[in-house]
């Protein structure tokens, strides 16, 4: 008669198996975070390029004309009529652009400047349409274009995250528009955890005179 074996699992087989099972745990959790720590990074980086591009391309509807005006206007040889002019409405700066409001082709009492402010209390850009005003924004004097995520004023500085310049000899505006994530932090805008994005556009305006 055959002895009768008796199976069994042994301490060193046991912890084995439970090594292999960790390390396979381990490795799908790896993936899983590395996938939703990227996936995470790029709804934020997303988030920024709406924010940029969408007062860029306010800007450029404004300037050329395909707005509700004519585009912007002004004389290119007298720095005090160009379209575009820095402003301060207290206590925020940015650039005032005077826009051809009755669409008649020509640079009269009629035409209003528009403004875009950057609100530094709240990191954020508003848009006035009429920047002669003073009344509180927001409000019927202002509307909110971006969240709060813009890094800085419009500056003629450009090592600024966001800026200015005006060309008078080629007629255009080029303008750079910076987001952080959390704008506040300087120091750890541009990082995985904290990402930037900068977006630039030059916008050619067409309704100028020399006169």
């Amino acid at each position: 008669m055959n002895p009768r074996h008796n199976k069994s699992v042994t301490l060193v087989e046991l912890l084995i198996a439970i090594c292999i099972f960790s390390l396979i745990v381990i490795g799908f959790s790896s993936i899983d975070t590395f996938s939703q720590y990227h996936v995470i990074t790029s709804d934020r980086r997303a988030k920024l390029q709406n924010d940029a591009s969408y007062v860029l391309e306010d800007m450029a509807k404004n300037l050329t004309g395909t707005g509700t005006s004519g585009g912007a206007i002004g004389n290119v040889v007298s720095s005090t009529n160009y379209p575009v002019q820095a402003i301060t409405i207290s206590p925020n700066s940015g650039i005032a652009i005077r826009v051809d409001s009755n669409n008649n082709g020509q640079l009269d009492g009629s035409d209003k400047q528009i403004a875009y402010i950057y609100d530094s209390a709240n990191y954020r850009f508003l848009y006035y349409p009429d920047a002669s005003v003073t009344s509180p924004c927001p409000g019927s004097a202002c509307t909110v274009l971006t969240s709060s995520r813009i890094r800085s004023d419009f500056s003629t500085t450009t090592s600024k995250a966001t800026y200015y310049s005006y060309s008078s000899a080629n007629n255009y505006i080029e303008v750079q528009i910076g987001a952080c994530w959390t704008p506040s932090s300087d120091a750890t805008c541009g990082t995985a955890d904290n990402p930037a994005f900068i977006m630039k556009n030059r916008i050619y305006m067409p309704a100028v005179s020399t006169h």
